[in-house]
């Protein structure tokens, strides 16, 4: 939700109220009992285990104080880790925008796999019975410079016509409601809770990313940080993936802790909240899967992450989101899986 528009304004515009959170590094640590300070961005979405984490005060048992800072999207984060103002991120593609600009970033660990819950959606009434109908749905909502935008671009490979042939409305997916009421689109790519939102307004869904995006979807929504801090604090990632896992358990043992958590945080009827956190739980790997090269959420090898991230950087550059591809080295070097292999090795 509300993920990861290409917008450098905002970007710019956020520098001065990210500086005037003080710079990060001065935050490191803490000698009173409320455990290591440090600050978090964090781009609004559906953090299930993070959500979980924070509001059991599994962040806080392990020894952690982390100051979060909550955007609307993951581009103006962008912003705060130029500037070292933040130390931790959780966000989706935006991290391949910081990546893109030379900016230092580590992934710890995945979130969630936004892909799963992302997909086109059209009318009631549409024409549109498949993605091979494509070409039939008239205007097209697409937010560029997101997952959605990548989801858009694929789907029109499957129906075999040009992305550029198709009527795209660069709209975020807040706004289709009302679009198509208006019937400003007929047509619209979105994640989640939005896509599910939007189906039970009587809206149809015709299908998900994994239909259509190679590999089965590329929206991975991850933890990373800077590695500055990360080396001077190596105990913060280890205590964030204890904590992560200890909500990862809870949601495991009752999905509806979950489905509460994004209720209070994004503010969504209990039946979508149930529906999109049914979709991420049922997508989500363990610690050890994120271990496993044959997977697609693998931090090793080249099946998994490693080829999310690099499809979609190319597919950006295809698009001309971003003037070139990130470099392979630079997207192999950020995905390093040491954290995960800590929290694995210690039986967590």
């Amino acid at each position: 939700m509300f993920k990861k528009t290409f917008a450098l304004l905002t970007a710019i515009t956020l520098i001065g109220g990210l500086a005037a959170c003080g710079n990060a590094g001065a935050n490191k640590s803490s000698d009173n009992n409320d455990g290591i300070k440090f600050n978090w961005g964090i781009a609004q979405g559906s953090y299930l285990a993070l959500y979980v984490a924070d509001d059991r005060g599994y962040f806080k048992d392990e020894g952690l104080d982390p100051q979060f800072q909550v955007f609307q999207t993951g581009t103006p984060m962008l912003a705060g880790l130029q500037s070292n103002s933040l130390d931790i991120i959780t966000t989706g593609l935006a991290s391949v925008f910081a990546l893109g600009q030379g900016i230092p970033l580590r992934y710890i660990a995945l979130e969630g796999d936004a892909s799963a819950a992302e997909g086109m959606v059209v009318a009631d009434g549409s024409p549109v019975k498949s993605v091979k109908d494509l070409p039939k749905a008239g205007k097209i909502g697409v937010p560029t410079g997101t997952c959605a935008q990548i989801s858009a671009y694929w789907a029109a490979e499957a129906a075999g016509v040009k992305y550029s042939d198709l009527d795209t409305v660069n709209i975020t997916p807040n706004l289709y409601a009302n679009a198509f009421s208006s019937n400003s689109i007929g047509a619209g790519f979105s994640w989640s809770p939005y896509l599910i939102d939007l189906a039970q307004q009587g809206n149809r869904i015709v299908g998900y990313d994994a239909s259509w995006v190679p590999g089965g979807g590329t929206c991975p929504e991850m933890h990373a940080g800077n590695p500055a801090f990360l080396d001077a604090n190596p105990e913060v990632p280890q205590k964030m993936l204890l904590a992560l896992a200890r909500a990862w358990a809870d949601i495991n043992a009752d999905p509806s802790v979950a489905s509460a958590a994004l209720v209070k945080r994004l503010h969504v009827s209990q039946a979508v909240a149930d529906e999109t956190a049914k979709l991420y739980i049922d997508a989500n790997p363990t610690l050890a899967d994120q271990l496993n090269p044959d997977l697609r959420f693998s931090f090793n090898g080249d099946k998994g992450l490693f080829a999310q991230l690099n499809l979609a950087s190319t597919t950006f550059a295809t698009l001309g989101v971003i003037k070139e591809p990130v470099p392979e080295a630079t997207l192999r070097k950020a995905l390093d899986p040491q954290y995960i292999e800590a929290a694995v090795k210690a039986g967590k």
